[in-house]
């Protein structure tokens, strides 16, 4: 499976390969560490009550002892590692409190969340503006969405264009499945230690279709990011207002609060 011989490296030596191999900067721990303290102050501020994560796996958000939390993922147990890590790797995930596809959230009831937290998901999503607005729907009046978006110049994806706002909107109204193979061959393309063309390319986005391997679908920067927020609610109606915004490390979390 996809990165599952990557996680069997000890953390060490995985971080000396991608310093020296790959121009990691040496403050790639410090940044880690301003990441998660970055995360762990909106939670204090902005996560109470009960709510539900997305994808949590192995880094769930942490919060505080006025939050609780129900853990959402399309697998549950096993399958769920396998799918990420690989059968092989030790880890440890969170087993799931809901099995749910992330975009519909089908079994949980309108307005029924204090908070929807959905940390590096989005871009694993065929469909964001269904996220969108099913995350809205769950969400009680005065409920947040707290969500972490990576910025593609800062990962794996710095090769691949930004996700124009338009194709997002039209995998919404006309579906997905008709950009789903360009999504894989873009993917197999320019995320890899070298960049693939003609062949190497195909091949490789079709091993990654029939093992139907979890991909980032859509990719943004920072300015991509808010022009898709804005249009969101601007184009379907959202009722919500964007309490803070913060470009930390290699993401940006944007805390959004539903309104009546």
């Amino acid at each position: 499976m996809q990165h599952a011989l990557w996680f069997q490296i000890p953390r060490s030596i995985r971080y000396v390969f991608m310093r020296y191999l790959f121009g990691i900067s040496k403050d790639y721990r410090k940044t880690g560490r301003v990441v998660l303290h970055n995360r762990l102050l909106l939670a204090a501020r902005y996560i109470e009550g009960d709510g539900i994560e997305i994808g949590g796996l192995n880094r769930p958000l942490k919060v505080g002892r006025n939050a609780r939390v129900k853990y959402v993922d399309r697998f549950s147990g096993e399958a769920l590692k396998k799918n990420y890590f690989g059968t092989r790797v030790r880890i440890r995930i969170l087993r799931p409190d809901i099995v749910a596809n992330g975009e519909t959230l089908d079994p949980i009831a309108d307005g029924s969340q204090s908070f929807v937290i959905a940390n590096h998901v989005v871009e694993h999503f065929e469909n964001p503006i269904l996220f969108f607005k099913n995350a809205f729907r769950v969400l009680k009046d005065g409920g947040i969405l707290f969500l972490a978006v990576p910025d593609k110049e800062k990962t794996f994806d710095h090769r691949r264009p930004v996700t124009p706002y338009d194709h997002i909107k039209r995998d919404f109204l006309d579906g997905p499945e008709a950009s789903k193979a360009a999504h894989f061959l873009e993917y197999a393309s320019l995320t890899g230690e070298e960049v693939l063309e003609g062949a190497a390319a195909v091949a490789k986005a079709d091993e990654l279709l029939r093992e139907d391997q979890t991909i980032h679908y859509h990719v943004w920067d920072i300015e991509a990011m808010v022009e898709m927020i804005t249009k969101i609610r601007e184009d379907f109606g959202l009722t919500f207002r964007i309490r803070c915004m913060l470009s930390t490390g290699n993401e940006c979390i944007f805390i959004l609060e539903k309104q009546a």
